[in-house]
């Protein structure tokens, strides 16, 4: 819906401070960003990101909405994958949940064919909205994927839904897992009988969808079970709203609050990721939104906004990045501060941290 590890021995310096350093002295940028660097921009205000490439060998691609590519060191997982784009609103310009739901297949098969070239070993989802999970069965269904194991986590919820929708179909070996919060999941597994420290973990934190002008969103609802199979947008519930942080050995943590514009403080409290992907449009009714989350999350040295484009320009128009709500960059980068780069994504070009 629109918005919305192991500790390092004490004698090694920790990767968090390892991070701060390397980006003081200009190690993280943006590979393939639109702005150019500069200390203030127009007016007084901080300048958008460029800077020269990061250095840590992880990479991010924003799909568009809400959906994200993580890859490093030949591993990829996707938040919130929806690549359709379809029309949501009705003649009045209300969103209408009554539209039925369509799958572009011409823009799935071009994205995954020259951006999307591998199988992600997880899908994360944050919530059961159209614009979120809608494109994830046919995705899974895809001939590039349908022979892969894929983990895909989400709520009870999330995962009645997909289930409606044919997941994980017959004979395939992709993996609904059911999270609520608070899980630390390691891949690979833990080999039997011995120990082994993991390629990356992913932690699962409890969220909250946006709250918008009329301190509500549309549609909500829980399930206990699968429904008919859904037909129309109202017929994708939230369900829940969860966002991930993703901790790549002692090199990289990445926290995303990207599917909505909201969260639970006490939640994330202590966190201090190093980059934070945030949701960053529709938040009217959340108070000090872009302030709170910042500060509660130990101001991180990279956030990069999610979630604040059109929602319906297709990815392949080179229009989509005119779609973009710039002015949240510029807010983001007020409220974090000279000591937080704030990178403006440009849809489907990876930039490495």
């Amino acid at each position: 819906m629109p918005s919305q590890q192991p500790a390092a021995a004490q004698s090694r310096p920790s990767r968090r401070s390892v991070l701060r350093t390397s980006m003081a002295a200009g190690a993280v940028g943006v590979t393939g960003a639109s702005a150019t660097a500069a200390a203030v921009g127009p007016a007084g205000r901080p300048a958008r990101d460029s800077g020269s490439p990061g250095r840590s060998g992880v990479r991010l691609r924003w799909l568009g909405i809400a959906g994200w590519e993580l890859t490093f060191d030949g591993h990829r997982l996707l938040i919130d994958p929806y690549l359709t784009r379809q029309p949501y609103k009705g003649p009045d310009g209300r969103g209408d949940m009554t539209r039925k739901l369509e799958v572009d297949h011409r823009i799935i098969d071009l994205v995954l064919g020259e951006h999307l070239t591998g199988a992600p070993e997880f899908v994360l989802l944050t919530h059961g909205h159209w614009d979120h999970l809608a494109d994830v069965p046919y995705l899974l269904d895809h001939p590039d994927w349908r022979d892969k194991e894929i983990n895909v986590l989400g709520t009870e919820t999330h995962l009645h839904l997909l289930t409606a929708m044919g997941v994980p179909g017959k004979g395939r070996k992709h993996r609904p897992v059911v999270v609520s919060g608070g899980e630390v999941l390691r891949h690979p597994l833990q080999p039997s009988g011995k120990r082994s420290r993991p390629d990356y973990t992913v932690e699962v934190v409890r969220s909250l969808h946006s709250q918008l002008g009329g301190y509500g969103f549309d549609p909500y609802g829980t399930l206990t079970a699968p429904p008919s199979r859904p037909r129309t947008l109202g017929d994708l519930v939230e369900g829940g709203t969860l966002g991930y942080q993703v901790t790549v050995g002692e090199r990289l943590s990445v926290m995303f609050l990207s599917g909505t514009s909201n969260f639970a403080a006490r939640e994330v409290s202590g966190a201090a990721p190093d980059v934070l992907v945030l949701g960053a449009s529709g938040h009217a009714a959340v108070h000090d939104y872009f302030e709170r989350a910042v500060s509660t999350l130990g101001r991180p040295r990279v956030v990069v906004p999610s979630h604040h484009d059109d929602m319906v320009t297709a990815l392949d128009d080179p229009a989509v990045h005119d779609t973009v709500n710039r002015r949240v960059v510029d807010q983001l980068q007020q409220v974090a501060g000279a000591g937080t780069r704030v990178v403006d994504p440009r849809h489907l070009e990876q930039f490495e941290l």
